[in-house]
């Protein structure tokens, strides 16, 4: 099911770009009349028809938005004239299933082209539509790839897996065409772009009514009308590369809640409740404006008044206003609310609405308010994180997360070992934020080892002072015993760059400490009578570069003690390819093809392998704004550096990678 809140969202941002959408749809539309008016399977003279008719509508459509490979079926046509036909007659036929006439069309297609060219499922579902446009819509991947990001869909279409993502399509495709139905102002407004016509360009409902009669228009046109704008609004999302993080930009605000009639603490998490605009006796609400303003998704800072005076959930518009009331609903409630007057004394809320004229229940909050409020309440009520956050920010398969996190529970030390760039550090945090529940930097000990770092820095030793020596103790130790203090959370210690220290210097008597088996059993170290145990909740988690050549192997004694955890570059997954749809940049999207096959050649090298593979952090970029001068940063200081060290010893092969890749910027 899609999210309906986000579909509205995405509507509306598309009626705001009409008149230009508008023009993409015409052509369609004329592309559709072309197609009907001059194709015939029977006709006499099939090739030059097909050729003809391909060639003009190829005018039409790759002038605009759509994409129609008329280069691929124009050679198709030229090699094959009889298999075309006997292919067009199989694909037209209605008593086959759909996705499977389009997947044997692309193959037999494919397997004529032999390689010249690629026809995709866009240009053959394209067919269809330009056939039967009251019964088919165009199939983009790109475009349903955003849409089941930005709707939240419970499936997925991926590269390569044509059967899966048409059979998805029809499904979003019926989804989007229920939900479209019920805008009698989107369809009206459309209905009267597509009816204006000019002497030059006479609409689509001329040709039709002209080839079928005037019934045609009445029986195809509402349902062709859909299923043109669900093809049109999964290119609105593949054209726009600045949409997704701008729709539906959200509002702040503050409810005032008052006890005596409703408390805000008795409302469960997702539990809807509305507040009327107008009083009992019919009077609008004070600041009234704030009341029609406040849209789907805003987010509200709940507030109880007296006698409690705390601000004690978290809640967000749930429903559009109706006229009559707006509705929210609590996502979040605050176990440890924060006080009315530790909020006043902070200059940065000096100027918050509800400060100045607190008299009314809705009252605006800028966004800097908002994040200065919701710090103040994290100190107390640490975010939650879950694995589905965890997901949403590492690029790592679900199966790997539940292996890493399962290793994790039971051996408690791990290593990430992995390529540069794979993102072990970042995961690391995260992988300790999901399994805390919480964003809790204060259960977090990050620690960096390097050759000159010892046994005295991690645990225990004698540091010299003005008066001789005193005993210090090290991170490690410190860290311990603050875990040992909360035994119910559990704690977890990172350490950067393990393989860079002295190990066995480093852990000394630890060694045996770290094991699951040994955890709370204490010891005397070697410094102090004081006995000491690594605490059950204590969990290690290790990174290592597989790439550093200037390292030795870790000794048997530790490796025995931790599990070793593969990383590896994250291309291919789901989240790293929402990245790139966002992004909407050809460059970036062929250069990660160029690093793809960088990465092959590099896994094949034997004097290499795949530990040596550049990873995919080097492209992560949150904003998702490529420019060419920053991928070219990217290729001359990152990734070329790590060649030459990989090949310092073959320069032919530096040289073919090099222009290889600043071909593709240089492009």
């Amino acid at each position: 099911m899609l999210d309906k809140i986000r579909f509205d969202d995405l509507v509306e941002e598309y009626q705001k770009d009409f008149e230009y959408r508008i023009h993409s749809d015409h052509s369609l539309w004329l592309a559709i009349a072309c197609f009907q008016n001059n194709w015939s399977l029977d006709d006499r003279d099939f090739e030059s028809m097909f050729a003809d008719v391909v060639q003009n509508l190829g005018n039409i459509l790759n002038l605009n938005t759509f994409t129609f490979d008329s280069d691929a079926l124009l050679e198709l046509i030229e090699r094959s004239p009889k298999i075309v036909h006997a292919m067009m007659v199989d694909l037209f036929d209605e008593n086959q299933d759909t996705v499977i006439r389009i997947k044997n069309f692309k193959q037999q297609a494919n397997e004529l082209l032999d390689g010249d060219y690629a026809l995709d499922e866009e240009t053959v579902s394209m067919l269809l539509c330009l056939n039967s446009p009251d019964k088919y819509s165009v199939f983009n991947l790109r475009g349903c790839q955003r849409l089941a990001s930005w709707l939240k869909l419970d499936y997925e279409f991926e590269q390569q897996a044509t059967v899966k993502n048409l059979q998805n399509w029809l499904v979003l495709a019926q989804e989007i065409i229920e939900r479209l139905s019920d805008n009698q102002l989107l369809l009206a407004e459309y209905m009267y772009y597509l009816e204006w016509d000019t002497e030059e360009e006479p609409n689509y409902l001329y040709y039709l009514c002209d080839k079928f009669g005037n019934d045609f228009q009445w029986s195809a046109e509402k349902d062709s009308q859909l299923l043109v704008l669900a093809s049109d609004i999964c290119n609105y999302l593949t054209q726009n590369r600045n949409l997704t993080p701008t729709i539906g930009q959200k509002q702040y605000w503050w409810l005032n809640a008052n006890p005596s009639f409703w408390n805000l603490s008795d409302l469960k998490v997702g539990e809807e409740r509305y507040y009327t605009l107008y009083s009992e006796s019919g009077h609008k609400r004070r600041v009234f404006q704030h009341f029609l303003d406040a849209k789907v998704g805003d987010k509200i800072i709940g507030y109880e008044s007296y006698p409690s005076r705390n601000v004690v959930a978290l809640m967000e518009i749930s429903r559009a206003s109706d006229g009559e009331a707006v509705f929210f609903k609590k996502i979040e409630e605050f176990e440890h609310p924060v006080a009315y007057k530790d909020l006043r004394q902070y200059p940065e809320l000096k100027d918050l609405e509800v400060f100045i004229s607190p008299t009314g229940s809705l009252f605006k909050v800028t966004e800097d308010e908002f994040n200065f409020i919701m710090d103040k309440v994290r100190e107390h009520n640490p975010v939650a994180y879950t694995k589905e956050n965890f997901l949403s920010e590492v690029y790592m398969p679900e199966a790997d997360y539940d292996r890493v996190s399962a290793l994790l529970k039971y051996k408690k030390n791990i290593i990430l070992q992995g390529a540069p760039g794979v993102g072990k550090t970042f995961a690391a945090k995260r992988l300790a934020y999901a399994m805390m529940g919480q964003k809790k930097d204060e259960n977090i000990e990050l620690i960096q080892f390097h050759q000159s770092y010892t046994y005295e820095d991690f645990m225990m030793g004698y540091k010299p002072t003005e008066q001789g020596f005193e005993l210090r103790y090290g991170s490690f130790y410190r860290f311990c015993k603050r875990a040992a203090e909360h035994p119910d959370e559990p704690f977890f210690c990172i350490i950067d760059e393990i393989n860079r220290g002295n190990l066995s210097k480093i852990f000394g008597e630890l060694l045996m400490l770290l094991e699951k088996d040994y955890r709370d059993q204490p010891i005397t170290l070697a410094y102090t009578d004081e006995p000491f145990a690594v605490p059950s909740n204590v969990y290690l988690i290790g990174m290592m570069n597989t790439a550093d050549r200037s390292l030795s192997i870790i000794d048997y004694a530790l490796r025995r003690r931790f599990s070793f955890f593969d990383m590896k570059p994250a291309f291919e997954s789901t989240s790293f390819m929402q990245q790139q749809l966002i992004a909407g940049n050809v460059t970036f999207d062929r250069l990660i093809n160029r690093i793809e096959e960088l990465n092959d050649e590099i896994s094949r090298d034997l004097s290499l392998g795949p530990g040596f593979c550049m990873g995919h952090s080097y492209f992560s970029n949150p904003e998702g704004e490529w420019t060419i001068d920053k991928l070219r940063l990217i290729v001359d200081y990152d990734i070329l550096p790590m060649l030459r060290e990989y090949w310092f010893d073959d320069q032919d092969k530096l040289e073919h990678w090099e222009s290889a890749l600043h071909e593709v910027l240089n492009d």
